[in-house]
């Protein structure tokens, strides 16, 4: 048993970096199943490429895979428990699909950037255990999952910090994922679906979310950020915790564990 990495670039538009502790005869399965299943899960879920999602939008609908399905389904209910500060389609408001058994209604260009990213690593994680990792931790473009026994330190920076310094905060992570979103990160271009226009003014400078999953957590940070302290009840509802960080230093949820300075 022992511990190896590789690292990606280009892998829908970011990097794709995989840990994972296996057998040594196992390791030339796991890092090509991975890769695999981020390429497939990418021709379903990308809006940056024809893919099965665009096609939907473009024909206001269909009946989609079970994966898209499933992170439409996602998409809907986080839409609903956020208040809308997560939304499917953030540029346009309002409802933007409707679920009718196993057809879907495409009402408005959707955007699941905020989503697609967390459920794909998740789904690369598991294609790392199914391929015979003991553990895994998949970084894919900064959204984190990780499947297996032991824990991970997770290290959140501080938005207000150059980029070279320690950690602000450090999250230990079992099984589950975690985001983080924030201007350092989108600069003006995360967007208040709310309003349709940019997050601004901002409560916090950043948020980050541990949870089940990093589905989930991709979805929660974009709106914890938005809704600031009064997210954290939206949070506790997902079995998800989260910290902001604002002007005056980072707010921890009641039920976080870590630390700063870790």
């Amino acid at each position: 048993m022992g511990r190896y990495g590789a690292r990606w670039e280009g892998i829908l538009g970011s990097f794709l970096e995989v840990q994972v502790l296996a057998p040594p005869w196992r390791v030339r399965r796991v890092f090509p199943a991975v890769v695999q299943e981020v390429a497939r899960l990418e021709g379903l879920l990308s809006r940056h490429r024809d893919s099965e999602l665009t096609r939907l939008v473009r024909q206001g609908g269909g009946r989609p895979s079970p994966e898209v399905q499933e992170v439409l389904a996602w998409a809907l209910r986080l839409q609903e428990a956020t208040g809308g500060a997560f939304h499917p389609a953030p540029r346009h408001g309002g409802e933007a699909l409707r679920l009718h058994g196993e057809e879907v209604e495409v009402l408005a260009p959707l955007d699941l950037d905020g989503l697609a990213k967390g459920y794909i690593a998740d789904r690369a994680a598991q294609a790392a255990i199914q391929a015979g990792a003991r553990a895994v931790l998949v970084n894919l473009g900064g959204d984190l999952a990780r499947r297996g026994p032991g824990e991970a330190e997770v290290g959140v920076e501080d938005p207000q910090g150059p980029d070279n310094a320690k950690p602000a905060w450090i999250l230990s992570l079992r099984e589950g994922g975690v985001a983080t979103s924030g201007l350092r990160h989108k600069g003006l271009h995360l967007l208040d679906p709310r309003r349709k226009a940019p997050a601004s003014p901002p409560t916090a400078l950043q948020a980050t979310v541990i949870a089940p999953s990093a589905l989930l957590a991709d979805g929660l940070t974009k709106a914890l950020f938005l809704l600031g302290k009064e997210g954290f009840s939206v949070l506790r509802g997902f079995g998800a915790e989260g910290i902001l960080f604002t002007p005056d230093g980072p707010v921890p949820s009641p039920g976080l564990r870590g630390g700063k300075d870790a």
